[in-house]
């Protein structure tokens, strides 16, 4: 069944496990995801797109969780191809690691890898190397600052450690993307360096 509240869609499956929130830029297409997760082995999921009529894809982030009804979500990007395994990878990764908030695994992007590091809270506070696309368990999830520009996901970790919730990395890799214009590759985009001083700061690491 489709719902359209406001500025969101939701494809709903009857008591899913798990509720996937995908942010949809202005001008931006997710048929490379809701394809590639199409695919998914795993398939006991609700998809929620929600718009990004404002330019701030936190804000939307936060509008399709708040109509999640699954105890497990993900924030997928727009233009992610998920590898068919990587849903059931993640869910199985925290039914395992019961103690764990979320999972995450590794991706790769211009021929490069991300994120393939096993969960340390301590090295965690001197770098991100955690993809906003990881499994997270509802009730653990504290919402994205939207007054963030950039590192999103990076505010997002340090804040769950700061209330002792863990990761857990599944130890594979789950998605590919392509090098694009947006929040990390525009012209206009904020300096990662920058970034990366506004959140160490809120979270007084220094």
């Amino acid at each position: 069944a489709w719902s359209c509240p406001l500025h969101c869609a939701q494809i709903i499956m009857p008591s899913p496990s798990l509720s996937i929130i995908i942010p949809i830029r202005q001008g931006g297409d997710p048929a490379p995801t809701l394809t590639s997760l199409a695919r998914s082995t795993f398939q006991d999921f609700e998809i929620i797109c929600s718009w990004d009529q404002h330019g701030n894809a936190n804000a939307a982030r936060n509008a399709g969780f708040r109509l999640a009804i699954s105890p497990l979500v993900l924030f997928s990007d727009d233009d992610i191809t998920w590898k068919p395994d990587a849903l059931a990878r993640l869910v199985s990764t925290l039914t395992i690691h019961p103690d764990a908030a979320y999972a995450y695994g590794a991706y790769t992007m211009g021929g490069r890898t991300f994120c393939d590091r096993p969960f340390d809270g301590q090295r965690l506070r001197r770098g991100n190397y955690i993809s906003t696309m990881s499994v997270i368990r509802r009730k653990a999830f504290p919402g994205f600052d939207e007054s963030l520009r950039r590192l999103q996901d990076y505010d997002l970790w340090l804040t769950m450690l700061g209330r002792g919730h863990v990761g857990v990395y599944c130890g594979a890799e789950i998605f590919t993307t392509a090098v694009r214009n947006g929040i990390t590759h525009a012209p206009d985009a904020m300096p990662y360096e920058a970034a990366q001083r506004i959140v160490w700061a809120k979270h007084g690491i220094g």
